[in-house]
């Protein structure tokens, strides 16, 4: 409840809930309460905020978080909050569930949509680099996770060699996330944060997995039909030959001018004439280098 009386423009006065403090191990180790159940609960109900309602509690570090009675979550000091609009919302789904499904094209087109990945013309590299970044991420054994802190280390030092731009938002979200994951190694040895977003990833997944596969396969059909997939393959073979081409001329241009100034040189050394015919050799050697 706001206590309206003593809140202000700078000023927010809450009533206090009281509560055990997420942190406090042994007082919540006492009233046998779970520790597994309590740090997927704080993921649980983040991923809530962030992917559902789109206003989200910028600073859940362990004093703005405690355990009622009935093992309910408390938040405290909304003084930092987040929001996030239905439009970027629907498009950090998307990402989130093209991580999941280790899609890159997937994770590509939607930070594309975010804003967060400014499309260039041969985009090959910026998809190796997330495909990396995906395998690395969701196959790695329980003993051998990555925390968050460190993907978030991975994706900034990806986005210096590629051209992504993180929204100030995913700062805010990254860091409470990493905060969060704090919290849960601290209550559980065995928390995994990839374990515990995985069901909403299945749930989106097991709808939209085959009318995704339907429209890959029109996709294709489309392009074959329109002839896409043909004519980028020609293009391709095209500009190999055109290469292959340009190479052999220029090798056979370099070997003939090349001979031509060894036989000048020779006929100047006959002749008498020592430095022009050894400028002659030089410009010769200079051309079989090429």
């Amino acid at each position: 409840m706001v206590h309206w009386d003593y809140t202000a423009k700078k000023v927010l006065t809450l009533e206090y809930v009281p509560g055990i403090k997420i942190n406090q191990l042994d007082a919540i180790d006492v009233r046998g309460f779970s520790r597994s159940k309590i740090s997927s609960r704080a993921i649980e109900a983040y991923l809530i905020q962030i992917l559902k309602t789109g206003f989200f509690h910028a600073d859940p570090h362990p004093g703005n978080l405690a355990i009622d009675v009935d093992q309910a979550l408390i938040y405290y000091d909304f003084g930092m909050m987040g929001d996030i609009k239905s439009f970027t919302r629907e498009r950090l789904l998307s990402v989130f569930y093209a991580v999941y499904e280790k899609d890159a094209k997937k994770v590509m087109q939607g930070l594309i949509d975010l804003g967060a990945l400014q499309p260039t013309g041969d985009m090959s590299a910026v998809r190796r680099s997330v495909q990396f970044f995906l395998d690395n991420l969701l196959n790695q054994r329980p003993d051998q996770q990555q925390t968050l802190s460190a993907i978030g280390e991975d994706l900034f030092a990806i986005a210096t060699d590629q051209p992504f731009r993180f929204p100030s938002t995913f700062t805010f979200v990254l860091r409470a996330f990493s905060t969060l994951e704090g919290i849960g190694y601290t209550l559980d040895p065995d928390f995994s944060f990839p374990k515990i977003a995985a069901p909403y990833a299945q749930a989106r997944s097991s709808t939209i997995s085959m009318p995704s596969r339907i429209q890959k396969i029109e996709d294709i059909v489309k392009q074959l039909e329109s002839g896409d997939l043909k004519l980028r393959v020609r293009v391709l073979e095209s500009e190999r030959a055109a290469r292959k081409a340009t190479i052999l001329q220029m090798a056979t241009i370099h070997t003939v001018l090349g001979g031509t100034l060894l036989n000048l040189g020779v006929t100047f050394s006959n002749q008498g004439s020592q430095i022009i015919a050894n400028g002659s050799f030089v410009a010769a050697g200079e051309c079989f280098k090429l």
